[in-house]
């Protein structure tokens, strides 16, 4: 299926970075995010032919850089982190309160205008599209929201932020049900399908730091509040990004920062062990995820490719994209696969999303 995977379309988004993705619910529509904030839905066709689709939707809101952002199951609501202190809930089904024309290639246009000069012609129309308010802004962080995850239900969620703040709540009340703090930035969270455990990443961005300032890696009992393994002896390394597996008992971590490679690892959620190392990414590893099945891994990074990994064999069924000349140039921020592992999506810092057809 993934080795078969071909580029369907290009969407261009030239704003900035486009920094996290997501499919909504079981379906084709598709949501990406960027470091100004602004949020941009997609309707994609049932085939993958024919000229890239516009946006359809803009979500207004966020004044700051998109994190995460996540469908509940259903694909009746998309719950938005960002460094703006908040995370927001939208209501998919929930009528535009006005449209506007949006530009998605200015950089392109700038270019032409300047190389045409006085010749140049009339700008083109841009795309005029609806927008849309949140339903309900969650006010649970006073810092930079890094890290966002949801139970299997769609129920339960875990937030993390750079002040060390995690937190545990349910959706429908926006309550929040247990909070913790750590050393570090709450960087990579992820919570496990019945929501008992979660593993979180503390980062310490400084070089220079305390000796009780390192890097590391925990899974947490939600249950107790407690430690259950401390994974920080095993993982001297900053981890970006983790993902619980669909029968919740393996956990992927991947290794991130400006790493030589930036490796994957599964462990196992009962025993805290390592199970598997994946040769990872020529550079660090920006985000991961299991596939609906559990079979595969799909994992991004500064080598600006996606890769699908066999989870049994450790083997890369898959590596979609071709680099771009190293770390630095045009990394891939997020990824995002459909329940039924038909679409892929993934977002880079160039100002566009790639959409695969698997």
């Amino acid at each position: 299926m993934f080795d078969k995977a071909t580029l369907a379309w290009t969407l261009p988004w030239q704003d900035d970075w486009v920094t996290a993705v997501t499919f909504i619910g079981n379906t084709r529509k598709l949501a990406a995010g960027n470091r100004k904030g602004q949020i941009l839905l997609w309707d994609l066709p049932e085939k993958p032919s024919g000229d890239a689709p516009v946006p359809v939707r803009r979500l207004d809101g966020h004044t700051n850089e998109v994190t995460r952002l996540l469908s509940t199951p259903d694909g009746k609501y998309l719950i938005s982190a960002s460094y703006d202190h908040s995370i927001r809930i939208w209501d998919m089904e929930a009528k535009p309160a006005g449209n506007e024309e949006i530009i998605l290639d200015a950089r392109t246009r700038a270019e032409v205008a300047k190389k045409a000069g006085s010749k140049a012609p009339p700008p083109a129309p841009g795309v005029k599209v609806d927008v849309q308010p949140a339903e309900r802004v969650v006010a649970l962080h006073k810092e930079w929201v890094l890290g966002l995850s949801m139970s299997r239900d769609g129920a339960t969620l875990l937030s993390g932020d750079d002040a060390g703040e995690v937190v545990l709540w349910n959706r429908a009340e926006a309550k929040e049900t247990r909070r913790w703090r750590i050393k570090g930035w709450a960087f990579a969270v992820a919570v496990s399908p019945d929501a008992q455990l979660a593993l979180v990443s503390e980062r310490f961005p400084l070089v220079f730091t305390p000796a009780d300032q390192r890097n590391a890696v925990k899974i947490w009992d939600l249950t107790t509040g407690q430690v259950k393994h401390d994974l920080s002896a095993q993982f001297k390394m900053y981890i970006g990004s983790a993902a619980f597996s669909p029968d919740g008992k393996q956990v992927v971590i991947g290794h991130a920062g400006e790493t030589e490679r930036g490796k994957l690892f599964l462990i196992d959620a009962e025993t805290g062990k390592k199970v598997r190392e994946y040769a990872g990414h020529m550079g660090g590893i920006t985000d991961v995820q299991f596939s609906a099945d559990g079979k595969f891994l799909l994992s991004t990074g500064r080598d600006t490719v996606v890769r699908v990994w066999n989870v049994e064999d450790t083997k890369q069924v898959a590596e979609l994209g071709k680099s771009r000349g190293g770390q630095f140039k045009d990394f891939l921020h997020a990824l995002a696969l459909t329940e039924d592992q038909r679409w892929l999506a993934a977002g880079d810092m160039v100002g566009q999303v790639l959409v695969y057809s698997a």
